[in-house]
């Protein structure tokens, strides 16, 4: 058994090496090649923008507002072009297709890099609704495919690459519910249309980043669509928890997200720029040592195991609340 198990994690280690070797050399030039970024306001988005415009590729950077265009247009060199794109309407991602495609001509696209994505309001699953879905959906996973779409044709002609940012939470769900849900769906689509492109010489990359101190792992953001969502239950169901226990849960979260939220964006923009330079990229990119070293592990646990162990890292607000009180108590 003992020499089973040390075969195995020898056959593991000489795998790492030979993908660690193949993935090192890239493609000789990129001066040539033209990227689409979404969601390029800020975070993993903006970054990216910024270290391949450095690496020398022409960049389109997809923006959802003007403020995140100038911030663009003063960190990056004049070959960025920054066009105004919400990967929710429709209408929108046919306008910035238009735009790229008036720029890359006969070249077409060499990268997709489909950044765009949003959190939606936070809480306990339960007390979530319909739109809260849908709201989530619209961008992270049907603008993804959306946009995926409209520029399948540029990517053909340049035997892209499209790159999806998925999430560690779409392989262990600790409870964020639309947000991980939508990562799920993004995941599934692009295992599919990996297999269903690479005839036509397109490929197709998952990024699977842990917690990063972005916008939208913030910790007044979180309260605040935290607060939002217990201000929308009516009495009944706010009986399920109280104020006192609400916030307990909300100062818990926020802690838990201060101690594993990594500063490190630039591991994800290295997996990215891999996935855009390398000549024999990886099909998946796990990002962030938590993501590493718990949440992919975890997923590859038996179900009731993963979900003990998940339990038992997670604190439980209402008891810390009944322990507070007992203590207080004379």
């Amino acid at each position: 058994m003992l020499d089973a198990l040390l075969s195995l994690i020898l056959v593991i280690i000489g795998y790492k090496i030979y993908k660690w070797v193949k993935g090192r050399p890239r493609i000789p030039n990129t001066s040539d090649k033209f990227v689409l970024i979404t969601g390029c306001d800020s975070g993993f988005g903006r970054e990216d923008a910024i270290r391949l415009d450095g690496l020398g590729f022409r960049v389109f950077a997809a923006c959802l507002t003007e403020k995140g265009e100038e911030e663009i247009r003063k960190s990056c060199s004049e070959r960025v072009v920054t066009l105004r794109m919400n990967v929710a309407d429709h209408e929108s991602i046919k306008q910035g297709f238009q735009t790229v495609k008036g720029h890359v001509g006969e070249k077409g696209l060499w990268g997709l890099v489909n950044n765009a994505g949003i959190s939606g309001r936070v809480g306990n699953m339960a007390w979530l609704n319909l739109q809260d879905y849908h709201q989530v959906f619209a961008v992270n996973f049907f603008g993804l495919v959306d946009v995926t779409h409209t520029f399948l044709p540029l990517l053909k002609k340049a035997g892209g690459r499209i790159v999806n940012m998925s999430s560690c939470t779409a392989r262990m769900e600790p409870g964020t519910g639309p947000y991980a849900a939508s990562k799920f769906a993004v995941e599934g689509f692009s295992d599919g249309f990996r297999r269903c492109l690479k005839p036509a010489g397109v490929s197709v990359h998952i990024i699977e980043p842990g917690y990063f101190k972005t916008a939208i792992t913030k910790a007044e953001n979180v309260a605040q669509k935290m607060r939002s969502v217990w201000d929308s239950l009516d009495p009944e169901r706010k009986e399920e928890m109280d104020e006192e226990t609400f916030q307990a849960k909300t100062e818990d979260v926020l802690k838990h997200l201060d101690l594993i939220c990594s500063p490190r964006l630039d591991l994800v923009v290295d997996a990215i720029e891999h996935a855009l330079t390398a000549v024999c990229p990886r099909s998946r990119y796990v990002c962030g040592w938590d993501a590493k070293l718990f949440f992919i592990p975890l997923s590859w646990l038996p179900t009731d195991i993963g979900d003990a162990i998940f339990a038992w890292v997670t604190p439980n607000p209402a008891k810390k609340v009944k322990r507070d009180q007992c203590a207080a108590k004379p």
